[in-house]
């Protein structure tokens, strides 16, 4: 992924942080020595460390040295739903020096009106410099947002904001919203977009908004300890363009949504967004800790997240428990030189346990030196994942055990995989495999791994290597209660590299979107499965929940009358194996939309499952049919001459169906056209050329 610096920027600006001196890193941990090769350079010693290798030290929280301003002497009044804390808790914040406390005794506070912290976000408390918000217990404090659902829906809603402050903190409260229980996913599973627009967008907001001019202006030593946070729709803490920010011993459970587009994680640290590297400057996201804290499922899509190149942040000692995806989700946005350790990680439901790179929307690798060690996983779906380029990863003593898979790495060349431990691992201990490379596949190759000194004990496979390129250390692991002929697998002797398929060669013309693209899910068959930016493709007939198919809907009148060819172009990713999408088209089913498509009033589909239905009402043809060309799951765009089936077709509008008639029960997915509007490249699209 291409990135740009804002070093340049920041020093134009007046943004530029002074550098330390470059030199190699102080290595003080024996179990760091034997990495030492990876730590030296600019930023490149993992966790708690300077720019230059030297132990970062943290500031001392904030002291609660001055008065303890009660909120309810400002009027504030608990257990009425009808009454609105906003005005008494800001008078109490008001008049609040740095050193004093702001105080709420037990009760559930109301909150309806809000401010404008910064230029972002809308909150009902907005805290000050200094000063410590602390309620008298955790579970007997309940902060209640009820904004209204339309602001919640179409702005950045928040109930504490600590925006551009430095030395505060929030203790011993709740964080919730107006939103019941009985409203949250129905099922469990799901990662659909749900529309439950009574919780804010957010719960916590640590950020830096706005033009920093001084260092003094960034977010920083933030404390938030002993509290639970709960329904909300994005981010339980939200951590942007800040700096030690520090999160202990506290709870984050029920989301509100799960879905797609940055929804349903406990604790989020990032930094200025996608294609920026705000390294070195006052907007510089470091030295945050997520500590001691229990991310409880399984209304949490991520339990913690780290993204947008932020790094030398530590999450530590965590307790994960039925989360849906990746419970710590290294975001494939460039973070680097994270440090996750000694975290309990419980049945993650369909991700890893730990992943590092992402495959959704922007996201593709995650940075170097990502150092992952000590951790235990139990149950679920995988251990750790490494994948789409993620170099240098460290994977150093973590315990992993009963789950599908153990350690998945493809294209991630340089990790390190030493000193772990895999137990009744039901498919394979360690996994590395080949990865295509777009317009090279011979670096798809892994290369530059060590796998060292591992401990496997009664697995399906132990280590499994399909290709092997340059640097490949593979020595001293230990296997026990195993098949002989299944300990080590190694296919690189018969591998052969894939060639360039014409497939992925670019395809310049005239761009047409479909007027509409969604897809139609069995998770939510009575209403629109709510809106996604990736389209959703499985047909499965063992896991009936999960079927779904994409619809697409496309005008001749938008397409030009003079035309060489044309293509169908989709950027798409299929989980495992190389499966078929079949596309079919018809021309008297157009009346539908993105709102209100949905499994049980479309047509085109059998009742239960994602295939094609042909009636005399409603007859369907055969449009194309696209088999993925190498076994890969990240997105690649792909280029599909259909020139003689959009010939044929006889009506200005038709729709596209996409199914999988093989009932392979592969999960796959496309890149929508809203996903991708401004960039050609990737959308979901025609192509007209002459």
């Amino acid at each position: 992924m291409k990135k740009l610096n804002l070093l340049g920027l920041a020093l134009a600006l007046g943004l530029g942080l002074a550098a330390c001196d470059s030199k190699g890193p102080a290595i003080s941990n024996s179990d760091h020595k034997q990495f030492a090769d990876l730590f030296k350079g600019d930023w490149n010693m993992p966790g708690l460390y300077e720019k230059n290798g030297a132990a970062h030290i943290m500031p001392e929280p904030i002291k609660e040295t001055g008065m303890e301003i009660d909120v309810t002497e400002y009027g504030a009044k608990a257990n009425n739903p009808n009454f609105d804390n906003y005005s008494a808790f800001k008078k109490a914040m008001d008049n609040a020096n740095s050193g004093d406390t702001v105080y709420i005794p037990n009760g559930d506070y109301y909150f309806k009106n809000y401010k404008r912290a910064s230029e972002e976000y809308d909150t009902h408390i907005s805290l000050v410099d200094g000063v410590t918000l602390r309620g008298e217990s955790q579970a007997g404090v309940r902060l209640i947002s009820c904004f209204s659902e339309s602001k919640n829906e179409t702005d950045s809603t928040t109930v504490i904001a600590a925006v551009n402050v430095n030395n505060v903190a929030i203790k011993n409260l709740t964080v919730t919203s107006n939103t019941s229980d009985d409203v949250l996913p129905d099922n469990t599973n799901s990662n659909l977009q749900s529309l439950i627009y009574t919780a804010p967008k957010y719960g916590i907001t640590a950020a830096s908004g706005g033009v920093i001019a001084d260092q003094e202006d960034q977010a920083s030593n933030i404390l938030i300890e002993g509290v639970t946070v709960e329904k909300f729709q994005r981010m339980g803490v939200r951590i942007a363009k800040a700096k030690e920010v520090v999160v202990k011993n506290s709870t984050f459970q029920k989301a509100t949504c799960l879905g797609g587009g940055g929804m349903g994680y406990g604790v989020n640290i990032q930094g200025y967004g996608y294609g920026f590297d705000c390294t070195d400057t006052f907007i510089d996201t470091c030295f945050n800790v997520v500590e001691d804290c229990h991310f409880v499922g399984p209304w949490l899509r991520h339990g913690a997240l780290i993204q947008y190149s932020a790094h030398n942040n530590v999450i530590r000692n965590n307790r994960f428990d039925d989360v849906l995806l990746d419970s710590i989700d290294m975001h494939g946005e460039d973070e680097y030189s994270n440090e996750i350790y000694n975290n309990q990680i419980n049945n993650t439901r369909k991700g890893a346990g730990i992943g590092l790179g992402n495959t959704g929307a922007t996201h593709d690798a995650s940075g170097r030196n990502n150092f992952i060690h000590d951790n235990t996983i139990t149950n679920g779906a995988r251990g750790i994942d490494v994948i789409l380029g993620t170099p240098n990863t460290i994977l150093y003593k973590n315990t992993i055990e009963n789950v599908d898979n153990g350690i998945r790495c493809s294209n991630a060349n340089g990790t390190r995989i030493v000193d772990n431990t895999l137990t009744n691992i039901e498919g394979t201990a360690i996994s590395v495999t080949y990865s295509y490379v777009y317009g090279n596949p011979n670096l798809g190759l892994p290369s530059n791994y060590k796998i060292l000194s591992n401990l496997i004990k009664s697995c399906g496979r132990g280590i499994y290597m399909d290709s092997k390129g340059e640097n490949f250390v593979l020595k001293d692991n230990k296997f026990e209660a195993m098949d002989s002929k299944l300990q080590i697998v190694d296919e690189s002797a018969s591998f052969v590299i894939p060639n360039a398929t014409d497939l992925t060669s670019p395809v310049e013309g005239q761009n047409v979107l479909p007027r509409e693209n969604f897809f139609i899910t069995q998770e939510s068959k009575a209403k629109p499965a709510q809106y996604q930016k990736n389209l959703k493709l499985k047909s499965s007939a063992t896991e009936p929940l999960y079927n779904r198919m994409i619809y697409a809907l496309f005008d001749k009148k938008e397409a030009p009358t003079s035309y060489d060819k044309v293509y169908l172009s989709i950027t798409a990713k299929a989980q495992e194996g190389t499966p078929t999408i079949n596309i079919f088209s018809n021309t008297t089913y157009t009346d539908w939309t993105t709102d209100t498509l949905c499994w049980n009033d479309s047509k085109l589909h059998q009742d239960t499952l994602a295939l094609i239905k042909n009636t005399e009402e409603d007859p369907v043809k055969e449009f194309t049919t696209f088999t993925f060309p190498f076994a890969e799951y990240e997105f690649h765009t792909y280029y599909i001459d259909v020139t003689e089936a959009y010939k044929a077709i006889g009506a200005d509008l038709f729709t596209l169906v996409l199914t999988n008639e093989n009932v392979d029960g592969t999960y796959m997915e496309v890149y929508s056209k809203e996903q991708t509007a401004n960039n050609f490249e990737q959308a979901f699209r025609l192509i007209f050329t002459n």
